[in-house]
């Protein structure tokens, strides 16, 4: 009897959009971050691509046969996902189809739930990686700067072991984020020192601290501190405002500049890159095609040994200026909008969290790329999903998750 009851359950169980969309998410997710791994040596890129496009594929699927679409949403999602099919075709990049898939296909999913898998899997992923590569599994890449090996466990540099080690904070932060007390703080803290001390990821580092400055923020906020809500009710500008800085200070970065000399030196030569990426490509209004020669992976990693930080190294990092130059000025403008939406929904709700986690999503972009990758941030996927946002306080009591 109970085994019939099994069965029929089986047979009677019907598939919804947003389980499609669970499916497709997971898939993505577990892929990226892969890929961000040495496991990438051991498994075809031409497999990865090919799955990524199923993938995309059960996302329209969702979109157009499962979701209610009335002809305004239906044009409007056309649009814009033709617009990512034209990016992706000039620049080769189709993580651009993957992210703005996800943001249009994430309509009546629950934001929360979304991020706990978000978080889970990535902290078994990323355990699972760290003793993969102290096993001799896979492949620990020990960058050396000044005498100091700088481990990258299994991921494909320092700085992007930092970023996974970031986001997740910023995931935790989130689920957590009424409850968080000092013992969270305290305990970002010593990971950031023992982040510094293995890797020497200094700007990831920095935004870990930072992170705890800006959740506490966020926090009295939304408890009602006069002072920080005054001081929160500013957090939807930074992306509009930090986009523009990285724009403008690597368009006029001179290295006979002392003051852009001394920044450039501090964020590790990315503002002079910045201005190499937007002199000799442009900001178009679709996007560039360039060719990158980072550190990153087992071949940059030879590259890195062979050639040192020469002629050969050309990576762009800032995610914005990513956006301008290789995704171009209407991808550009139309993520800034995004994030700055996300961040001004929250402060009008007096939710304060999402608007606190768009800023620090937004100190990341100006030194590292991942902000079309799903592998580290799902955050804009907000745009568009259910239950994102913390209600206000009641009779100052703290509502749980």
């Amino acid at each position: 009897m109970h085994l019939n009851k099994i069965i029929n359950k089986i047979a009677n169980f019907s598939i919804s959009g947003v389980h499609l969309f669970y499916i497709a998410f997971l898939a993505l997710y577990i892929s990226s971050f892969m890929k961000t791994t040495t496991y990438a040596d051991y498994v075809s890129p031409n497999l990865i691509s090919r799955m990524s496009y199923l993938v995309v594929g059960i996302l329209l699927l969702k979109i157009y046969f499962f979701d209610s679409l009335n002809i305004k949403i239906f044009s409007i999602d056309t649009i814009i996902f033709i617009l990512a099919v034209v990016v992706w075709r000039k620049t080769h990049a189709f993580d651009i189809v993957i992210y703005a898939s996800l943001i249009l296909g994430a309509k009546n999913v629950n934001f929360r739930s979304l991020i706990k898998w978000f978080f889970m899997i990535g902290l078994i992923m990323i355990t699972f990686v760290i003793i993969s590569s102290q096993l001799g599994i896979i492949k620990d890449l020990v960058y050396m700067r000044n005498g100091f090996g700088r481990h990258s466990f299994g991921i494909n540099y320092p700085t992007d072991f930092g970023a996974h080690i970031l986001f997740l904070i910023l995931a935790y932060c989130y689920l957590r984020f009424i409850d968080l007390s000092w013992k969270d703080y305290f305990a970002f803290s010593i990971i950031g020192v023992i982040l510094m001390l293995l890797t020497q990821a200094r700007l990831d580092v920095i935004a870990i601290f930072v992170t705890i400055i800006v959740v506490l923020i966020a926090q009295k906020a939304y408890k009602g501190v006069k002072l920080f809500r005054e001081v929160a009710s500013f957090f939807w500008i930074i992306p509009v405002l930090f986009a523009y800085v990285a724009v403008v200070a690597s368009y006029f970065y001179s290295s006979s500049n002392r003051i852009f000399d001394l920044f450039n030196n501090l964020f590790s030569e990315r503002l002079r890159l910045s201005h190499l990426a937007i002199s000799d490509y442009g900001i178009k209004l679709f996007g560039n095609l360039i060719t990158e020669r980072g550190f990153g992976g087992s071949s940059g990693f030879h590259s890195f040994h062979v050639f040192g930080m020469g002629e050969q190294y050309f990576y762009i990092d800032s995610s914005f200026i990513r956006l301008f130059v290789i995704y171009g000025l209407v991808t550009a403008i139309l993520f800034v909008i995004l994030m700055t939406v996300i961040a001004l929904r929250s402060i009008l709700k007096s939710d304060f969290c999402m608007a606190g986690i768009i800023v620090l999503i937004s100190i990341s972009c100006l030194v590292e790329p991942h902000l079309l990758d799903i592998a580290f941030n799902p955050f804009l996927i907000a745009f568009t999903a259910s239950n994102v946002y913390y209600k206000k306080i009641r009779r100052n009591q703290s509502e749980k998750l």
